[in-house]
């Protein structure tokens, strides 16, 4: 995220990851088994290449992905993770996590690391100025490698169509909102209101027939009209909706064409090291999903 990012992104992170399933990507959080297995697969091939005992930061690290992947199959290294969120998960001590931090202000020395990765993340910076700093705290024979969003990807997609459907959610009259209107003025045993959300209910599922989402805040929104303490739950829930939202649309703005991927190249390269990218595609297709930047040394 840029140094101009809104206070209120920070804090859609920040919630984001102190509540996430420990085994979200926050990207995608229904990907078919094969994308996971295929991401997987990239880290644990990077990871075996690396020296031992190298020093390795892992930025924009949200859930700690990666620093999970290097946990298992390299405890050898040494693993320091930095997010723009404030409350990040505790991976245990071999591993320093640091929240509130900017790509763009590495609080590092020059060269403090043999490795750099990112899963999802560096795309999101203001590029130049995160990508001087990736140069001056990695060791001029280090490595790197950059799993970056697609512009015409899958996750891309899927978000968007899900942002759809959020939209739809928080509409002024829509489910969320009667809900809690019918809470506030107390008539949530009426049948009449009742009855209105199950037709605002239907009327979403046939509009968006392949989004999960509208059944699991349906679901939720039906207990929590009749919980005590109903009120305080939606209103809660809506933020984490419109929250999820802004997440959606910083995606969309930070996922990268074919011409920003060049770009990065160039400025990431150096006499000591070449820089290659390459499209991923979804396991058996020529569905994009995600861009690979990384070292190549001869």
């Amino acid at each position: 995220m840029n140094n101009k990012t809104p206070k209120s992104m920070s804090v859609a992170w920040s919630r984001y990851w102190s509540t996430a399933n420990p085994k979200s990507s926050g990207c995608l959080p229904e990907a078919p088994k094969a994308v996971e297995d295929r991401i997987q697969e990239i880290w644990s091939s990077f990871l075996s290449t690396l020296p031992q005992n190298a020093r390795l930061l892992d930025i924009g690290t949200g859930g700690g992905a990666v620093l999970k992947a290097a946990l298992t199959s390299r405890p050898d290294l040494q693993l320091t993770g930095i997010d723009y969120a404030a409350t990040l998960p505790d991976l245990g001590k071999q591993v320093t996590m640091i929240p509130k931090t900017k790509l763009e202000q590495l609080p590092f020395r020059d060269e403090s690391f043999e490795v750099i990765t990112s899963q999802f993340a560096l795309e999101y910076a203001t590029l130049p100025e995160a990508l001087a700093e990736i140069k001056r705290v990695l060791v001029p024979t280090g490595s790197f490698l950059f799993l970056c969003h697609h512009a015409e990807g899958i996750i891309k997609e899927h978000n968007v169509s899900r942002q759809t459907a959020i939209k739809d959610l928080l509409a002024g009259s829509g489910l969320l909102n009667s809900a809690i209107k019918i809470v506030q003025g107390k008539k949530n045993h009426n049948p009449k209101k009742l009855k209105l959300l199950a037709k605002l209910l239907q009327a979403l599922q046939l509009k968006h027939p392949d989004q999960a989402i509208i059944n699991e805040v349906a679901e939720m929104t039906a207990n929590m009209t009749q919980e005590t303490g109903g009120l305080r739950k939606l209103l809660s829930l809506r933020q984490d909706i419109e929250m999820e939202g802004r997440r959606i649309s910083a995606l969309a703005a930070a996922a990268l064409d074919h011409g920003q991927v060049e770009d990065i190249v160039r400025q990431v390269a150096s006499p000591e090291r070449e820089v290659a990218f390459e499209l991923i595609a979804v396991p058996e297709t020529s569905t994009p999903l995600a861009w690979k930047i990384s070292t190549v040394f001869s």
